[in-house]
């Protein structure tokens, strides 16, 4: 069943970083960032942030901040990402779905590492874009992408409202193996 929440609800990324690795340094990877939300908010003396997008006009905004790192590379090709493997702590994906090589980011991550994944969701075309099926994720997509070697920590699929109403699916897996 669908469920809803709020506005406040949608830092849960933020949040949960705070939670999970409130002191340590860590390294983050912002893939497919975009205009780097997640990025300059996190980036800081001891999170050292890795943001990858293919469009060099929205990474330029952000990359004069001190830790953050930018690479602009087109995710959506045959070419192998030029980011480390068993690296970041965390890995941060929203409002992002390439179905390829989506299970190559586990790849990237440490064990004992976290993927915070958020993405739109069937039933999303009700509300505005994506409306194509091929950009909107099934039911518990993400669950069944990640979860056979992996511990899904938490989980979400229904209605968000921010200013506007999307459908939306939210997961954060930590790798176990």
């Amino acid at each position: 069943m669908k469920s809803k929440i709020n506005k406040q609800q949608t830092t849960w990324i933020i949040e949960q970083i705070k939670l999970l690795a409130p002191k340590r340094k860590i390294q983050i990877l912002d893939f497919a960032s975009g205009n780097g939300r997640n990025s300059i908010h996190l980036a800081g003396k001891n999170k050292n942030i890795t943001a990858i997008d293919k469009d060099s006009t929205k990474l330029v905004q952000y990359s004069y901040f001190k830790y953050i790192n930018t690479i602009c590379f087109d995710l959506e090709t045959d070419q192998n990402w030029p980011l480390k493997e068993k690296y970041y702590d965390i890995i941060i994906v929203v409002n992002y779905l390439y179905r390829p090589k989506i299970k190559n980011l586990m790849n990237l991550l440490k064990i004992g590492g976290y993927l915070f994944y958020e993405t739109f969701s069937i039933g999303n075309e009700r509300y505005g874009s994506p409306k194509n099926p091929n950009f909107l994720l099934r039911d518990r997509e993400l669950i069944n992408l990640f979860s056979e070697k992996n511990e899904i920590l938490s989980y979400f699929d229904g209605k968000i409202i921010d200013g506007k109403i999307s459908v939306k699916q939210r997961c954060l897996i930590k790798k176990t193996s």
